[in-house]
């Protein structure tokens, strides 16, 4: 799973240590899957992740502890996040998009964030259960080649898991 952008996506104004361009982020997506082919991990192993949102009160208030302004916005997480998608297309690699997920049909997502920014338990929540649905699509085809755990003898396993 390659899950960046939600620094990448900083104002370059306001955070210029983290910020990296749309066409950068692009690029660094690119690479990594091209380096994780040469690697050996084939495209359907491969699932991008988008940035999910920003809740730009909270982040704000974070930010303000710290001594500094607001340092992103959502909308521009959004175009971060429609980069991913259109990169994990182009890669053909599968793509879950976070931010657009967690904000479907005007939904408050700030339970998601614990700060604004960085994901809560809920929100790690929400992200396993969208990456055990696409690992699930993936695996539901393939046959079960193992006998099911009551019919191994336990006295004598090896006749249950070794014969043909």
């Amino acid at each position: 799973m390659v899950f960046f952008g939600a620094n990448d996506s900083s104002l370059e104004d306001k955070n210029p240590q983290q910020h990296v361009s749309c066409d950068e982020y692009s690029k660094n997506l690119k690479d990594i899957s091209k380096y994780l082919a040469s690697a050996g991990v084939p495209n359907d192993k491969i699932i991008f992740i988008t940035p999910p949102p920003i809740q730009e009160a909270l982040w704000e208030k974070e930010c303000q502890l710290k001594g500094c302004s607001l340092n992103r916005l959502n909308s521009v997480t959004g175009q971060y996040a429609q980069v991913c998608v259109q990169t994990a297309r182009q890669c053909g690699v599968d793509v879950i998009d976070l931010w657009s997920l967690m904000q479907k049909d005007g939904e408050d997502f700030s339970a998601y964030l614990s700060d604004g920014l960085h994901l809560s338990e809920k929100g790690n929540q929400f992200v396993a259960e969208h990456v055990w649905r696409l690992l699930e699509s993936k695996v539901s085809d393939l046959p079960f080649i193992l006998p099911y755990w009551a019919d191994v003898d336990c006295k004598n396993p090896e006749n249950s898991l070794l014969c043909e």
